[in-house]
Parts: structure tokens; C-alpha cells; sequence
């Protein structure tokens, strides 16, 4: 059984313990270091989802307000016009493709649509019928340290997918366990979370490691998406900027950490303007999202589009269908394997989105 603290802040503070089911062992943290771990490419990649970000919700700011966002666009590869999954707009079957490459639907579908918390027994390989390898069992069958910070409960689902019990066993070199996420985390407030994690990155390095921040998407549905610089949402903007601050202040404050860490930023989808749902699939202001990757060698102020000009089209208006005779849309579900090909490892197993890691970011 595993703690996990979920904090509530108003006239109030109340807080609640409650016990995830967990075969997993707690091991104490490794001991500060200033040399960073090695692997394949010398690289830690950070996989920052921010929940229900718009891209334009960042354009309409303009750098003065969010200079985070906009460092990402001037330091890295960028655009504007990344997608979502093709057949839904919401939460955690979006980060089911983020962190597997695939698409929902289909024989090489993920499968998962439901955007809850995960009922008892249930997994992403259950869903399935068979295992689905990520991000994380591949990553620490390959013997790297990982971790996934969140801010929504409904994230225990991969925890409980790929733990002692569920994951399956190490074939790959060296046996590093069935437990692929060696950290998990949660809190339902994202500067609680992320104030945890900055403790974390001074005494622990992850070589890949995925953070959630909830903060748009919670105004968003309070409040709907709405783009006007005064409004909540665009609030809820600026605080997730600040939160993309915390991090870029621990990667180059932090020896182990400095100088070897890229930064891949998307969402999992946006919101449709004076609406507080986001569910339409077919709508443009839900599935256009933003996609950043940062770090070293990664050219600044690229467009990822003109870098990718012969295995990715920008799509106009239009959310391609998975079976277009076109060039693929840059999506969301290419983090797994963007993550992967930065850390120098290969591919998902079974992966269909940027299955070739032919998404070029340098």
C-alpha cells in the first residue's frame, strides 16, 4: 500500500490520506550527487503535459505575460498546430497515446476511453486484451530511473498498469523489475505537486520523467475557455507559466540536471471558446494544441513543421484521420517515442505514432 497525500486548499485545509493498492517497495532516495546518471544519449527528458492549453491562449498573452511559453518558442522547436488523438479530445485517453504512440481506436489502438479514475482491476493490458508497452517500460527495461508527477487522481491508472504486478518482466539486458515508473506521485494541486518535485530534482535525478499540470483545464471547466486576457482561464495560463519557470530554475540550478535536459511540452487537447467542456472531437479549438521540445541542440525558434517537411504536413483546420493517404499532423501520441529518440533508446513495441522516430527536433 502506498500513500499518496492529496491536499485541499480553501477556508479549510483538510487533508486526506488515502491508500492506493500497491505491491511496489519504498526505497529510500538516492543519495545527492552532482554527476548525472548515464545513458544511451547522456540525456534526461522531462515530458511536461499541460492539461487543456490552447495555443493561442499563449499568443494572446504575448511574452510579457507568459515568458516561459515563449521561451520555449525562442530556445526550441515548436508549433502551433500540433493535434490530439483523432477520435477524442479528452484527458486520459490522451496521455494513454502520449505515453504509448498509438491512437485510441483500431487492432493498434490503445483502447482506452474511459477518463476517470480507474475501477477496481482495472489496467491499460486488461482494456487491451494483451500488454501495452510506453514510455516507462522501455525506458527502465533499459535500466533508466523514472517518474511521473501528476495532478489529477485518474493517473494512478499507469501506475497500476505497469507496477510489480502488472508489468510485465525485464527481457531487456540487465532485469530492472516489473515496476516501470520508479516514482509516482500525486497531488491535486499543481504548485503543491510541482513544489514536491522541485524537492525531488535536488536529491533525485530521473532520466525520463512525465509531469502533469492541471491548472488551464480546471478553469477551463469552471469557467469555460476563455481567451479574453482578463479571464480565469488565461489566469490559469500564467500560473502554469510559472510552474514551466519552477522547472527551467531546478534543470539549470541543479548540477546533475544542467546542461543534459530536454524539456518536451504538449497538452491533450484545448477547449472550444465559452464552452466548459471539451469533448467535441471534430471541433478546432479541442484538438489543436501546442507541441515545444527544448534542450541542447535543439535549434532555436525552429518551426517543427519546416523541419519535418518530408514525414509531417501542417494540417490547416482539419484533424486528419489516422488512415490519410497524407503525411501525419505532429500529435501529442509522438511524445513516447520524441522522448525515447532523445534519450537514445528505440522505439514502443507496437507503437504507430512516429513508430520510425523520423520526427526530427534537431
Amino acid at each position: 500500500m502506498r500513500p499518496v497525500i492529496l491536499a485541499f486548499s480553501g477556508l479549510l485545509a483538510v487533508v486526506v490520506v488515502i491508500f492506493l493498492h500497491s505491491n511496489e517497495t519504498i526505497v529510500a532516495a538516492p543519495t545527492p550527487s552532482e554527476v548525472a546518471p548515464i545513458t544511451p544519449s547522456g540525456c534526461s527528458v522531462i515530458l511536461v503535459s499541460v492539461d487543456g492549453l490552447r495555443p493561442d491562449a499563449v499568443t494572446v498573452h504575448g511574452p510579457d505575460e507568459v515568458p516561459n511559453f515563449y521561451r520555449l518558442r525562442r530556445e526550441g522547436a515548436f508549433t502551433d498546430n500540433a493535434r490530439t488523438l483523432v477520435d477524442l479530445t479528452v484527458t486520459l485517453p490522451n496521455h494513454v497515446g502520449m505515453i504509448t504512440s498509438r491512437q485510441v481506436n483500431g487492432s493498434d489502438g490503445h483502447g482506452w476511453t474511459w477518463n476517470k479514475d480507474p475501477l477496481v482491476g482495472a489496467n491499460l493490458h486488461r482494456n487491451k486484451g494483451e500488454y501495452l508497452e510506453s514510455v516507462f517500460s522501455v525506458a527502465h527495461d533499459h535500466g533508466l530511473r523514472t517518474a511521473l508527477f501528476a495532478s489529477k487522481s485518474k493517473f494512478s491508472l499507469f501506475d497500476l498498469s505497469y507496477d510489480e504486478t502488472n508489468g510485465m518482466p525485464d527481457l531487456t539486458g540487465a532485469d530492472n523489475g516489473r515496476d516501470k515508473i520508479d516514482v509516482f506521485h500525486v497531488k491535486p494541486i499543481s504548485e503543491s505537486m510541482v513544489d514536491d518535485l522541485e524537492d525531488t530534482m535536488k536529491r533525485d535525478v530521473f532520466d525520463f520523467l512525465m509531469v502533469h499540470i492541471r491548472n488551464p483545464d480546471t478553469a477551463g471547466h469552471g469557467f469555460s475557455w476563455n481567451t479574453d486576457k482578463h479571464s480565469i482561464y488565461m489566469g490559469a495560463v500564467k500560473k502554469a507559466d510559472e510552474l514551466i519557470e519552477d522547472l527551467f530554475e531546478k534543470i539549470e540550478s541543479i548540477p546533475a540536471w544542467k546542461g543534459r535536459t530536454y524539456l518536451v511540452v504538449t497538452a491533450d487537447h484545448g477547449g472550444l471558446t465559452g464552452a466548459k467542456e471539451h469533448d467535441l472531437f471534430q471541433e478546432r479549438e479541442n484538438f489543436t494544441i501546442p507541441f515545444y521540445v527544448w534542450g541542447p541542440g535543439i535549434p532555436p525558434g525552429a518551426d517543427l513543421y519546416a523541419l519535418n517537411t518530408m514525414t509531417r504536413k501542417d494540417p490547416g483546420t482539419v484533424n486528419p484521420p489516422a488512415d490519410s493517404p497524407d503525411l501525419p499532423p505532429i500529435r501529442n501520441a509522438d511524445a513516447g517515442n520524441i522522448c525515447l529518440s532523445l534519450l537514445g533508446l528505440p522505439a514502443i513495441p507496437g507503437s504507430t505514432v512516429n513508430l520510425k522516430q523520423d520526427l526530427n527536433v534537431k
